[in-house]
Parts: structure tokens; sequence; C-alpha cells
């Protein structure tokens, strides 16, 4: 279990007993769980977004590799022409489009392919 679901559940099992203390009419304790949980709410949002924004997510315009790794060969037409992890990169005279390297693992035929845009 995180952290963060920790904090959250026991923020929801102190609702349950501020639930609790209204229905007694307990209003000194339940303004005290109040301004507690109030706190911990706000800590529990401050430190969520300290973790947003420390964390380095790649360029959203950036496509992940292809759902179908394996292609038709444009040389020996068989279907082995395959995705090469870790070579996605930029055009380089167009800028937002990406293309990645193939091999095929019939004939050794490679090649750069554009990769489609998501």
């Amino acid at each position: 279990m995180t952290e963060l679901e920790t904090r959250l559940k026991h923020i929801r099992d102190r609702l349950a007993e501020l639930e609790a203390m209204a229905r007694e009419d307990t209003t000194e304790a339940a303004h005290r769980v109040t301004a507690e949980l109030t706190r911990e709410l706000n800590q529990a949002i401050e430190d969520a977004a300290d973790r947003t924004e420390g964390t380095d997510t790649p360029a959203a315009s950036e496509p992940r590799a292809p759902r179908d790794p394996v292609e038709k060969c444009p040389r020996c037409t068989l279907r082995s022409f395959t995705f090469q992890d870790g070579t996605i990169r930029e055009r380089a005279n167009q800028p937002g489009h990406f293309e990645a390297q193939y091999h095929c693992m019939s004939c050794g035929h490679e090649a750069w392919r554009e990769l489609g845009s998501r």
C-alpha cells in the first residue's frame, strides 16, 4: 500500500468518526477532528503537487513504441521487419515527427520508418 493510499484511508476513517460525533452532538470534538482533517488534506495536496512537479515525464508529443513491433519487410516481403527498442528519434527535417529503426530478422534489411502520430 502506498503512503498516499494509507493517508487517504486514515482520512476516510476519521471522517466516519466525525460523522458519528455529529450524530452524538459532540460539537467541540467534531470541530477538533475537522481542523485535523483539514490540515491532513492540505498536507496531502501539497505533497502530491510536489511529487508531480519533480517527476520528469516525456514530452506529450513523443510517441511510444509501436503496438505491433513486427511489420512486413519492404525488401523480402516476409513479416519479420522488427522495431528496434531505444531507436525512436525526432526527424531532423520535420520537427514534431518521429521515426524508429527497423531490422528484418530474415534478410537483414535495416531502415528508418516514420512512426504514426499519437
